[in-house]
């Protein structure tokens, strides 16, 4: 299947791909900032002033998008699941930015015993949400070959059910001795970091209806 993107459409194609760079380096600043405070530094205050930053950064984009396919009547017969898809995407930014903008301002109390599977656990939604980038990419350019991605999100959010069961249950055991108020405090923040990869997998179900309609 050709590409989407032609020469009259070429400032799309790189505010598009402006935007979904955007939302890689949100997940990222998330990454890092929670990485920080996990090793014991709760002054995450430039990864949240960053994570502002590429908010605005992505807001910008997302106009410039909406301005060239309604001024220009580009591909008119996808640009309301290119808006679609590109608003849902900013869910990901949204819930990186609020998640560490509340572990900053609550800054929970964190165990040892946590910590490696709370890392685990954000690496595999990060890997999620590369992975449905790059088949949001593949959309625009090889749609046939987008189905790999797809299943590689739904793989992800498997792995990430898992790890955050376990996690839970570390959090809940009965021979820890954390309190039943820090325990239901760090479920919060475990529920956010699922989160993540809930929406990916909700994207990426989009995504299929895209490519299938694509292909009709």
């Amino acid at each position: 299947m050709k590409k989407l993107f032609h020469d009259k459409s070429k400032e799309l194609e790189n505010d598009i791909e402006g935007y979904l760079v955007c939302q890689e380096k949100a997940v990222h600043a998330f990454f890092e900032g929670l990485e920080e405070f996990l090793n014991g530094n709760p002054d995450i205050e430039p990864k949240m002033k960053l994570l502002f930053e590429i908010e605005q950064e992505a807001d910008e984009y997302l106009k410039k998008i909406k301005y060239y396919l309604f001024k220009y009547n580009l591909m008119p017969d996808l640009s309301a699941d290119i808006l679609e898809l590109m608003d849902v995407l900013d869910d990901i930014a949204d819930i990186s930015k609020h998640l560490l903008t509340d572990l900053g301002i609550e800054r929970p109390k964190i165990f040892p015993e946590i910590i490696e599977n709370t890392m685990e656990m954000t690496k595999l939604s990060i890997k999620a949400v590369e992975e449905l980038i790059e088949g949001v990419r593949v959309f625009f350019s090889q749609v046939n070959n987008i189905d790999k991605y797809i299943d590689s999100v739904y793989f992800y959010e498997a792995e990430i059910d898992k790890a955050e069961e376990a996690l839970k249950r570390i959090i809940f055991s009965q021979e820890n001795e954390i309190a039943l108020c820090e325990k239901i405090h760090l479920r919060y923040f475990v529920n956010g970091i699922a989160s993540i990869s809930d929406t990916a997998e909700v994207i990426a179900m989009k995504l299929s209806v895209f490519k299938f309609k694509r292909g009709i």
